[in-house]
């Protein structure tokens, strides 16, 4: 099923302490809609709503990062708590695969909607 459906892809990580992160090849729809989730949340004190953004860095390790060397369990609060060596260089593998799974549709965009195989019947 791999061709068509993610299957639990996973790429590693490795850091120069010998210490290793495994993140997901590539997030589900389920994984960006919740990173979508939390980029802006509305808040409410008395009258007044107010949205606050975030730049969505920790929902998107939350749902990239799948196991760990590190001695402790893969948790949102131990993730939050990793120091920047290890997250900087994870965000950027995330930010990588993210823009390669998201190249072939840009790639095949165009054709997708002029293609007259793809038109509905």
């Amino acid at each position: 099923m791999g061709e068509f459906f993610l299957d639990g892809e996973r790429i590693r990580v490795t850091f120069d302490d010998g210490q290793w992160v495994e993140i997901k090849e590539e997030l589900t729809q389920a994984d960006q809609d919740y990173i979508l989730d939390h980029l802006a949340k509305g808040e409410t004190a008395g009258k007044d709503t107010r949205f606050v953004l975030s730049l969505g860095r920790m929902a998107m390790l939350e749902r990239s990062v799948v196991a760990w060397s590190f001695p402790a369990p893969v948790t949102a609060d131990n993730i939050s708590r990793l120091r920047l060596r290890y997250r900087q260089k994870v965000l950027a593998e995330v930010n990588r695969l993210n823009e390669l799974a998201g190249e072939w549709t840009r790639k095949n965009e165009s054709t997708a909607s002029t293609s007259p195989s793809t038109a509905l019947s």
